[in-house]
């Protein structure tokens, strides 16, 4: 729970941004700012969102859709605060491995640095690690 507190508390400067804009990429957001990939296949994955996504997108993969449609499949997800908020335990579930889970369940900082690294696919810093460390010791 901590590293998904801390994840998308820095990612989006402290629950102050659903989209990214800095640099800008087209459909990148929700509160863990996943990229517009993720985003489709996280919307595709939502029953409730079926319909709205086919209309969007036609069924294209995401290399296929305009800035406009990539654009629009995020915002199915920002305006619904579960699914926002929903996106990074999401992540966690689909796109990281087993041992990547079972590795951060340990709540250890070896756990953490495994997941910001090997599934995040970004550098753990010291900025992030400190965020981590609040949220572990707000959570216990």
């Amino acid at each position: 729970m901590a590293a998904l507190i801390s994840l998308m508390a820095f990612e989006t400067a402290d629950f102050k941004y659903q989209n990214n804009y800095f640099p800008g990429n087209p459909g990148q957001g929700t509160r863990n700012m996943q990229s517009a990939r993720f985003n489709l296949l996280y919307a595709k994955s939502i029953p409730a969102l079926a319909s709205s996504v086919a209309a969007i997108t036609e069924d294209s993969a995401v290399g296929a859709l305009s800035l406009s449609q990539l654009d629009q499949v995020r915002a199915l997800l920002t305006g619904n605060n579960n699914y926002d908020f929903g996106s990074a335990a999401w992540f966690l579930t689909t796109q990281c491995s087993t041992a990547i889970r079972a590795e951060l369940q340990t709540g250890t900082l070896a756990g953490w640095q495994a997941y910001v690294t090997d599934c995040i696919g970004t550098t753990a810093t010291s900025d992030r690690q400190a965020i981590w460390e609040i949220a572990m010791q707000e959570i216990g």
